[in-house]
């Protein structure tokens, strides 16, 4: 994924290469971090989970971060972030314009 302005992104994303937990409906599962940044996640699993689920995803250098699973595609799962860590940056980037 790019940071293009056609992107769409609200942050920029940091290419990333280690593992999380994921904790949804169902349990939890292990993915790797494709890419990360202060408002969502992309994420490399072969375990579908539905679009507008609430999960957790749980990593060493970030911590527990709840989240809401917005897009699944080739074994890719994206993750719009949903606490207060996003909340802030994206009330940042608002009033700045």
């Amino acid at each position: 994924m790019s940071n293009t302005p056609d992107n769409h992104r609200n942050a920029p994303r940091a290419a990333t290469n280690y593992l999380a937990r994921i904790e949804y409906r169902r349990g939890q599962l292990t993915a790797r971090v494709i890419d990360m940044s202060m408002t969502g996640a992309r994420l490399a699993t072969h375990e579908q989970i539905a679009i507008g689920e609430r999960v957790v995803l749980t990593t060493v250098r970030m911590g527990m971060r709840s989240g809401v699973v917005v897009r699944f595609n080739d074994g890719e799962l994206g993750i719009r972030f949903t606490d207060e860590i996003a909340e802030a940056h994206e009330a940042r980037m608002a009033a700045a314009g």
